[in-house]
């Protein structure tokens, strides 16, 4: 292999979706979800096809844009987009071991640039408003830094820096370029002609700006920069001569025509953010006002809990999780008024279901059960029988089935080292990388099925509490199709050695979902136990062809399980009428 250059060798690629993601609502990538102007649609579908096989002219459109701001065709260059905005502006002024001064958290993709190119990306962090510190950022301007890059309204804090503050640096910092990222400016409440007249009167300022967020043309990548005509006359030298693709050309010029269109979209998108701001607010979130076409908002401890409840509801944000500074936040694209209401009752608080797997949802008999008497076999020689088994299991305290085979074992009168009983069960259970079936977990069946809980989570939300390592769950519940109707999961790597009858993974779930009344389900006297010393409502579940049901029922009632149910549509039609419905 051919080793690339020394600059790449940390570099991680940025990681894009290779097909359209199919989602009611996307709201993760900031592009505007009001769509372009009509005139923009019906310009692309007059294209002349006969000019496809020239090269583009983007003369129309410089004379376009030259016009609104004022300036001279020699003060612009189109790009791909403001992403090779920025690239190429790095690239014509930065040299190796020079410096980038910004503020983070912010866009991504200016240090990713320096970094191939080996100049260093220093970012200061905001202070807890995310507010703009001229006097921090002062502090770490030195002869190295060689750009000072900013974005207003910055992504994701939405956060802008004020005509002042821009001015003063620069004027004193003239041997410094600043970059201006006004990808979301048009969102903003500052003044654009005093800003975009900044170059008129600065040899120092390069304003890169987007199609994709204001005027929706995302998909066709169309960006620019703004700048003196000797700044433009040194991009020259390193963009591609054709970077823009004649679609866009056009798209362009007909977003700047449609003055009425655009300011329309903007007045919407206003509305539609004041409103999920003030909702969001109002459910105890933490939702911070921004100028720009998103919302940044802080979940808290419900952050993983409500990620997941508004993808299984058709609903993508952008979730900043472990992002110093951005821990438990999402940003929030600002969709039509429609899908706000939507985005907002999806995170309205419903009774929480929360159920065990094993036995419960699914009927392990065949599976599980299977898998412990052919372990059981490997080291006695003898057969295991289910009433044995149900014995062993109504007698609490044996955490997951490996705790179980391993019991039976000793009690038979053999030995087995558990880490060889683990090997050994696991080869039976489930291989996940053998080829066709991975094991017995194939022959289970579900219980509870999709469309169960397709009527059950039109009231509720369901979670997760089980023994399971979290690729065995994760491989069944996505078998049958049912793993989207779960916001939230505590399998056995969760549990951090507080298995069951520990209260510990329903105290997790209590304390990262939101709810109005919590029940749990499941099918030993662990689970009851479990439920009871987390203060839940619990009920047991008779699997399907269990062994000694009578017994196993009796004895989840003496052991305080609010009820017990031998089949999904007996709870489904008691409870969720009873209990549920009641509360709607």
């Amino acid at each position: 292999m051919i080793n690339p250059k020394k600059t790449l060798k940390n570099i991680i690629p940025y990681e894009i979706d290779r097909y359209y993601q199919e989602y009611d609502l996307k709201l993760d990538s900031n592009e505007n979800l009001f769509g372009p102007s009509p005139n923009v649609i019906s310009a692309l579908r007059s294209f002349n096809p006969d000019k496809v096989n020239y090269y583009p002219a983007y003369g129309n459109l410089v004379d376009r844009l030259s016009d609104i701001l004022g300036c001279g065709q020699e003060n612009i260059i189109f790009t791909n987009g403001c992403d090779e905005a920025i690239n190429v502006l790095f690239n014509t002024f930065l040299d190796k071991d020079d410096k980038v001064l910004s503020f983070a958290p912010t866009f991504s993709m200016p240090k990713l640039y320096s970094d191939i190119i080996g100049a260093e990306f220093f970012e200061i962090s905001y202070n807890s408003n995310w507010e703009f510190d001229l006097e921090l950022f002062e502090k770490n301007i030195d002869s190295k830094t060689k750009i000072l890059y900013i974005t207003s309204p910055n992504n994701p804090t939405g956060g802008v820096v004020d005509l002042k503050t821009i001015e003063y640096l620069l004027n004193k910092y003239k041997d410094k370029l600043l970059a201006l990222d006004f990808t979301y400016f048009n969102f903003s409440e500052l003044s654009h002609q005093e800003f975009f007249d900044l170059v008129k009167r600065y040899d120092n300022v390069a304003i890169l700006k987007s199609f994709s967020k204001d005027f929706a043309l995302a998909g066709l990548r169309l960006g620019f920069i703004y700048a003196n005509k000797n700044i433009i006359n040194e991009v020259k030298k390193v963009i591609s001569p054709y970077s823009v693709n004649a679609a866009a050309v056009i798209a362009g010029i007909e977003a700047l025509n449609d003055i009425h269109y655009f300011r329309e979209i903007m007045h919407e998108i206003k509305k539609s953010k004041a409103y999920l701001i003030e909702e969001l607010n109002k459910l105890g979130f933490r939702a911070y006002s921004t100028q720009a076409n998103f919302v940044l908002c802080d979940f808290g401890d419900y952050a993983d809990f409500y990620y997941q409840k508004l993808l299984n509801n058709g609903i993508k944000v952008k979730y900043f999780k472990n992002v110093k500074g951005l821990d438990n936040t999402f940003r929030i694209t600002v969709p039509p008024t429609e899908g706000a209401k939507k985005f907002i009752d999806v995170l309205k608080v419903k009774p929480m279901f929360v159920f065990d797997l094993d036995g419960v949802v699914f009927d392990v008999k065949n599976s599980y059960r299977e898998a412990i008497k052919k372990t059981f076999a490997s080291f006695t020689g003898y057969e295991c029988s289910d009433e044995d088994m149900q014995d062993a299991k109504n007698m609490g305290g044996l955490a997951n089935d490996w705790d179980l085979t391993h019991y039976l074992i000793k009690k038979a009168g053999f030995s087995a080292d558990y880490n060889d009983l683990i090997r050994v069960f696991q080869n039976y259970f489930f291989v996940p990388d053998k080829e066709g079936s991975k094991g017995l977990i194939d022959r289970e069946e579900v219980v509870f099925n999709s469309s169960f809980f397709e009527k059950l989570t039109k009231y509720a939300d369901c979670a997760v509490f089980t023994g399971r390592p979290r690729i065995e769950a994760f491989y069944s519940l996505e078998k049958f199709n049912i793993k989207k109707y779960f916001s939230y999961f505590m399998c056995n790597e969760d549990l951090e050695g507080n298995q069951k009858p520990s209260p510990f993974g329903l105290g997790q779930i209590k304390k990262h979902c939101r709810f109005s009344d919590i029940y749990y389900f499941g099918d030993t006297v662990d689970d009851i136990k479990a439920g009871n010393d987390a203060n839940v409502t619990v009920f047991g579940i008779i699997p399907p062809n269990a062994a000694i049901p009578d017994k196993t029922v009796e004895i989840m009632k003496n052991l305080g399980a609010k009820d017990v149910f031998l089949n999904p549509d007996e709870l489904l039609n008691k409870l969720v009428k009873e209990k549920i419905n009641a509360n709607y």
